[in-house]
């Protein structure tokens, strides 16, 4: 069965009327790239998490290179993070010159201020939590401990954006937290990302290593670089784009969040052996992913893409396992509910354009496949 033929989709983008003239009043403009489309989405953004600035840039991944770098974290530096995330993560690190240390996780494939103690050394300067799937991390205990050994903490909120821990927005709770924009809780029909933060001397770090390490940019006039930088503004077209989809996002994580509750709900009914997502108190999770713990993962995938209904695998291969970054997990052995996790995670589709019929009709069918 192609893409084109299944009925049920893992992502969906609408591109309606009010996307369509938004795109063709931006192009009939200039600049088009740090221009006022972008100053606008950093200011709403910022307003929206709760905190004083937002630095937009061309990814997600960008935005935490930034992060990264306009704090000084290099060579010598150790930076902690969870073993069952994006490969972009520690490619940041990397690339910043500082050396990733590999965590396992929780049972809801979040750190934990113990799991973050354990891997601390005297090198340790920063740590990345991971709201996984738009669950927010118990992040309290990990600030308080951050405090204590004067670590940077870096949130990673890509999947979070729209999600509260305690009643705080994601991204507004470390020293920066960042997100990306590329088909997650919105979407800018393209690649960009935004870091927030209440530090305005790092975000104007970051904002000028954005632009080739310029303090400033004034005009056509180019400037003298204060530091070494980059190029990594993002075009006036995703920002423009995300700042209709921003208007939209609170509207789509309840839809989300109601797909999620009619899932559990029949999936618990009809008895399934999966492992089923869970929230804390403190928690209310953006939703962007409905991810279950399937037994026989592959062959109940396989069967769902038979009935026409899409689904995804997120990180299939953890970063300890990943051939590009084995010398830094030396013992593989370490990470043992990340390996379970990696084998059995199944994301059903949720999405804003998911009608009531189409949860039922994705359930009914995992339970079909294991009534079997």
């Amino acid at each position: 069965m192609t893409t084109a033929e299944l009925r049920i989709k893992t992502r969906l983008v609408v591109i309606d009327e009010e996307v369509r003239k938004t795109v063709l009043e931006v192009l009939e403009r200039t600049p088009y790239y740090a221009g006022p489309e972008t100053a606008a989405f950093e200011a709403e953004l910022a307003a929206y998490c709760g905190v004083r600035r937002g630095v937009a840039a061309n990814s997600g991944t960008s935005c935490l290179l930034l992060a990264l770098l306009a704090r000084g974290i290099g060579r010598g530096d150790e930076v902690i993070l969870p073993s069952n995330t994006f490969v972009s993560v520690p490619e940041c690190v990397l690339f910043a010159g500082a050396t990733p240390i590999f965590t396992d996780v929780e049972s809801d494939g979040n750190l934990s201020r113990a799991i973050v103690e354990r891997h601390l050394s005297p090198r340790t300067r920063a740590v990345i939590p991971v709201h996984m799937f738009g669950h927010p991390v118990d992040m309290d205990p990990i600030i308080d401990l951050a405090r204590e050994r004067g670590l940077y903490v870096i949130e990673d909120a890509a999947h979070a954006l729209g999600a509260r821990y305690k009643g705080r927005r994601a991204g507004s709770l470390g020293h920066v937290g960042f997100f990306s924009f590329a088909g997650k809780s919105i979407t800018v029909c393209g690649q960009a990302g935004m870091a927030v933060t209440n530090d305005a001397a790092l975000a104007d770090a970051m904002a000028g290593l954005r632009v080739h390490g310029w303090d400033q940019e004034v005009g056509n006039v180019w400037h003298v670089a204060e530091r070494v930088g980059l190029n990594l503004r993002t075009s006036e077209l995703h920002p423009a784009i995300g700042r209709v989809h921003l208007r939209r996002l609170d509207g789509w994580t309840e839809t989300r969040a109601s797909h999620a509750t009619r899932y559990t709900a029949r999936l618990s009914a009809g008895g399934a052996p999966v492992v089923l997502p869970t929230t804390r108190p403190d928690q209310e999770p953006g939703w962007l992913h409905y991810v279950i713990r399937a037994p026989r993962r592959d062959a109940l995938r396989a069967f769902l893409r038979d009935e026409g209904i899409e689904t995804g695998v997120h990180y299939p291969v953890p970063l300890h396992l990943q051939p590009a970054f084995q010398a830094f997990a030396p013992d593989p052995s370490a990470f043992p509910v990340t390996d379970a996790m990696a084998a059995e995670m199944l994301t059903l589709p949720s999405h804003p354009w998911m009608s009531d019929h189409d949860v039922d009709v994705v359930a009914d069918a995992v339970l079909s496949f294991y009534r079997r």
